[in-house]
């Protein structure tokens, strides 16, 4: 029984030497893999010809990207109901501002390039969806920029009037 027990002890040294062997690869590998960054795959450089091979050649030039127009025009009075809710909205400052505001559908509308002073009037069915906010088109920004939302129609008129720097929001409470 004695050399069944030595066999037994010699593949356990055996067994050790080739994990403790494998795991200083697996480690080495890691340590020297970590300070190699992953490769970053770039645009091709390659053009695909007509048969759906590619050739060496310069990239290809990206088109600039245009804004789109928006299709949607403003509507100043809902397509259903008495809309007896008047909202007039107005931006005041000098310059040019970037504005949105919500129209007689409760759609949010959005301006670019709005020259102030700003004031556009809606017919509404109610003062739930009636909001305006504006920010500065540039970004020199600190100047005053002034917001007014006044509701009439219904109940008492209310009047929000706010002052910005950067940016204002009005919107009735």
């Amino acid at each position: 029984m004695g050399g069944g027990r030595v066999v037994g002890i010699v593949v356990a040294v055996l067994v050790v030497l080739v994990l403790t062997v494998c795991g200083c690869l697996c480690a080495g590998g890691l340590l020297i893999d970590g300070t190699n960054p992953d490769p970053v795959a770039e645009e091709p450089w390659g053009i695909p010809d007509d048969d759906g091979w590619t050739t060496a050649g310069p990239p290809i030039p990206k088109q600039p990207t245009v804004a789109p127009t928006p299709t949607k025009q403003p509507i100043t009075r809902p397509t259903s109901g008495p809309a007896p809710v008047t909202v007039v909205y107005e931006v005041t400052g000098t310059g040019v501002v970037d504005l949105a505001y919500y129209d007689a559908e409760s759609d949010l509308m959005h301006v670019d390039g709005a020259k102030l002073p700003w004031r556009t009037t809606i017919r509404t069915n109610g003062k739930s969806r009636v909001m305006v906010e504006a920010r500065w088109a540039d970004d020199e920004g600190e100047r005053p920029l002034d917001c007014t939302v006044t509701v009439t129609g219904v109940g008492k008129p209310v009047v929000v009037k706010t002052r910005g720097y950067w940016s204002t929001r009005c919107t009735p409470e």
